[in-house]
């Protein structure tokens, strides 16, 4: 289950930044900095805030319709990925596990720096530190097995109450790790329209390949 749940967890992440990807004409600004846009990524898809996206020129609404389609993508994910492994829990439950993930991704320490750049293009490395993601799960469907007896657990319904309570338990209180991971990534200046503007700005070079690098960084992958 553990596995399988994290492998569609980064599939739910890839196509979501094509919102942010359109091409276009209309009134350009000021060119922003390859490290700011990275930044920007993180912590839409990590820290579930649009706020630096928006300080780039993407427009406000565009950005919040993007993490709400994350969002919704993600908990669906959940729910699917739980459902494949034998255990259907509700729609409210997976929101619940998802809040829960995304609560302590938030907690991470990150940082950006720029490795190389040009007019055109640039290197920039995004270190961060990272829970052990599939670990988590682990302890939290052997937590369960372990309580089955104790607590006289013998309806499945129960049973799935508690693993889904052990799954957020063991998120919430999941040790963050003192190193940092690291991956870099290659930015293009491109023009990107973004509600009524186009504004140039350091773009990834393969943003589809963005939100799944950034899990596989803050995961422990």
């Amino acid at each position: 289950m553990k596995r399988r749940i994290y492998r569609q967890i980064l599939s739910g992440v890839l196509g979501i930044l094509l919102l942010l990807s359109l091409a276009g004409c209309g009134q350009t600004n000021a060119i922003a900095k390859p490290d700011k846009t990275m930044e920007a990524f993180y912590d839409l898809i990590i820290r579930q805030d649009t706020s630096a996206m928006t300080d780039l020129g993407i427009d406000s609404k565009e950005s919040k319709e993007t993490l709400k389609t994350y969002q919704s993508s993600m908990v669906s994910t959940i729910q699917k990925s739980f459902k494949d492994a034998g255990v259907a829990i509700t729609k409210s439950q997976a929101k619940d596990i998802f809040k829960a993930i995304s609560k302590k991704l938030a907690s991470l320490e990150y940082k950006v720096s720029v490795v190389k750049k040009n007019d055109k293009e640039s290197t920039v490395k995004v270190s961060s530190q990272y829970i052990n993601y599939l670990d988590i799960f682990k302890q939290a469907k052997q937590t369960t097995l372990d309580e089955l007896k104790p607590l006289h657990i013998e309806k499945l319904s129960d049973a799935k109450k508690q693993l889904v309570s052990n799954v957020i338990d063991s998120f919430n209180s999941a040790p963050v790790s003192n190193d940092m991971h690291d991956k870099t990534f290659t930015l293009n200046l491109q023009k990107i329209k973004s509600g009524k503007n186009t504004i140039r700005i350091f773009f990834p070079e393969k943003y589809e390949e963005v939100g799944s690098k950034l899990t596989e960084i803050v995961t422990n992958q």
